[in-house]
C-alpha cells in the first residue's frame, strides 16, 4: 500500500529504501510513545525541579562534545551504515536500564535523579546517532522526493504516536501493574518493537562515498577550531540559518523543561492526561504534515519558514495565560498543527546549505553550534521559574523566541523562489 500511495517502484533501490524508511518509524515510535514518559516516570520517583533541568540540559552538553569528533569520524568511512546503526542500538537497549531503575537501590540517591543520570547517560550513543543520520537520509532519498518521504515518515510517526502514547496513558492510568511496575512493562514492550524498527534500517542501502582524509597535522584542537570558523566563512546560507535558528530557539530550549513540571505540580496532570496530550499533539501533527507539505512545495520554503516560526513562540505563552488542563490541550493542539510547516521546511534549508561532500562534519557543526544554547537554557528556564513563577516564565520565554525568530526576515537565508515541484503531489 505504501509503495502505491509514494508511488514507488520496489525494483528501484532508492525507491525500497524510502519504502524501509517510512515503515521502521511505525516500530520505532512504540518506544518513542514510551520515551514520552520519561520525564514523567522521573518526578513520580521522587526527581526535583533541578534534575528535569538537567534532563534538558546535560544531553545537550553531551551533544556538544560528541558532535564534531563523531562527524569527522563518520565522515572518514566509507560505509557510515554500522556504525550509526549500532550507536542507535545501544540507545535502545539502554532503556532497559530505565526499567530496571526502581530495583536499582543506591544510599543517599533519589531513584528519581537515577533514571535523569541513566537518561543522559544512554543519550551519548543517539548524539552520535543523529550525527550520522540525517546524512544518511540525504544520500539515500533523492532530493525530488524528500518532502514526500519526510512527510510520509513524520505522518507515520504521528499516528502511532497518538495511539501508543494514549494506551500507554490509560495503561499507566488503569492501575492494572503497580506503579513503577507499570512504567517497566511499558518500555520493555516498547524495546521489543524497537528492534523491528532496526531491522527495517539494516534493509536500508546505503552507497559507498569518498572519504575525506584529514591530515594529523591539522588535526590538533587549534587548526580544528580554524577549520570550523573556515567552514562559516564559506558557506554564508548555513552561517545564516544556524544563526537564525539559535535566536529563535533561545526562548524554546529555557522553558523546555518547565512544561511537564507546570503540567504534573502546578496543574495536576495526571498520567492519562499526560497520555492523551500526546495523542493530541500527534494527531494534531498528522494533519499539519498533510495541509503543509503541499503548501511548502508551491510557495518554497524560505518563504515558509518564515511565515510560520514566528508563530511557535505563542505556545508557551498561550499555555503560561491558560492556567487549564483542557484548555491547554487546545493549544498543544495548535502548536501540533504549526510545527510540521517548520520542521518540513528547515530540515530541507538545512540539507540544501551543506555541501553534498562534507555532510557528517557541518551536520556535526551545526549540532555543535545549536547545543551550545540548548545546553545553558534548560537550567536558565528552571532557575527564572523559581524567582518568578512557572506561568510568568512560559508567558516571558515565549516572548522571547517571537523577538528571537524575526531574525529570518531581517537576516534572509535562502532566496524566496518557489521550489521544484514534488513528483508526487
Amino acid at each position: 500500500m505504501i509503495y502505491r500511495l509514494l508511488r514507488l517502484n520496489p525494483d528501484l533501490p532508492e525507491d525500497r529504501n524510502s519504502y524501509h524508511l517510512v515503515i521502521e518509524v511505525f516500530w520505532a515510535c512504540i518506544l518513542g510513545a514510551a520515551a514520552s514518559f520519561n520525564a514523567t516516570f522521573a518526578l513520580r520517583l521522587g526527581a526535583s525541579n533541578e534534575a528535569i533541568g538537567l534532563l534538558s540540559s546535560i544531553p545537550a552538553l553531551l551533544a556538544m562534545l560528541i558532535a564534531m569528533p563523531a562527524g569527522q569520524f563518520l565522515q572518514s568511512r566509507h560505509n557510515a551504515k554500522p556504525w550509526v546503526l549500532g550507536s542507535l542500538l545501544i540507545h535502545r537497549v539502554g532503556f532497559l536500564l530505565i526499567a530496571a531503575i526502581p530495583w536499582i537501590k543506591i544510599p543517599g540517591v533519589n531513584p528519581g535523579l537515577l533514571v535523569v543520570l541513566a537518561l543522559i547517560l544512554i543519550g551519548a550513543p543517539a548524539h552520535f546517532f543523529n550525527v550520522g543520520f540525517t546524512p544518511l537520509l540525504a544520500d539515500v532519498i533523492p532530493e525530488s522526493r524528500r518532502a514526500a518521504i519526510f512527510t510520509a515518515r513524520n505522518v507515520v510517526n504521528g499516528a502511532t504516536l497518538s495511539l501508543f502514547v494514549f494506551l500507554y496513558g490509560q495503561w499507566l492510568e488503569a492501575g492494572w501493574a503497580p506503579f513503577p511496575g507499570n512504567y517497566q512493562i511499558m518500555y520493555a514492550f516498547g524495546f521489543v518493537f524497537a528492534m523491528l524498527s532496526q531491522f527495517f534500517l539494516h534493509k536500508v542501502g546505503v552507497p559507498k562515498k569518498a572519504v575525506l582524509e584529514v591530515p594529523a597535522a591539522k588535526n590538533t584542537p587549534r587548526k580544528q577550531w580554524a577549520a570550523l570558523r573556515e567552514m562559516m566563512r564559506s558557506q554564508p546560507a548555513f552561517r545564516r540559518l544556524t544563526f537564525n535558528t539559535i535566536l529563535h530557539a533561545l526562548g524554546l530550549w529555557c522553558v523546555g523543561p518547565l512544561y511537564i513540571i507546570y503540567y504534573v505540580r502546578e496543574l495536576g496532570a495526571s498520567d492519562g492526561w499526560v497520555g492523551l496530550m500526546g495523542t493530541v499533539a500527534s494527531l494534531s501533527a498528522i494533519l499539519g504534515w498533510m495541509i503543509w507539505r503541499p503548501i511548502v512545495v508551491r510557495y518554497g520554503e524560505p518563504r515558509i519558514l518564515r511565515y510560520v516560526i514566528i508563530l511557535l513562540g505563542l505556545i508557551p505563552l498561550m499555555i503560561g495565560l491558560l492556567p487549564n488542563l483542557t484548555l491547554i490541550l487546545f493549544v498543544v493542539a495548535l502548536n501540533g498543527l504549526l510545527a510540521p510547516a517548520v520542521n518540513l521546511s528547515h530540515f530541507n534549508i538545512l540539507l540544501k546549505v551543506m555541501p553534498p561532500d562534507q555532510r557528517p562534519v557541518f551536520t556535526a557543526l551545526y549540532t555543535t553550534l545549536v547545543n551550545m544554547g540548548a545546553f545553558l537554557c534548560p537550567m536558565i528556564g528552571v532557575l527564572v521559574a523559581d524567582w518568578i513563577g512557572l506561568a510568568p516564565a512560559l508567558i516571558g520565554f515565549g516572548a522571547m523566541s517571537i523577538l528571537g525568530s524575526t531574525s529570518f526576515w531581517w537576516q534572509r537565508v535562502m532566496p524566496d523562489r518557489p521550489e521544484a515541484v514534488d513528483p508526487v503531489s
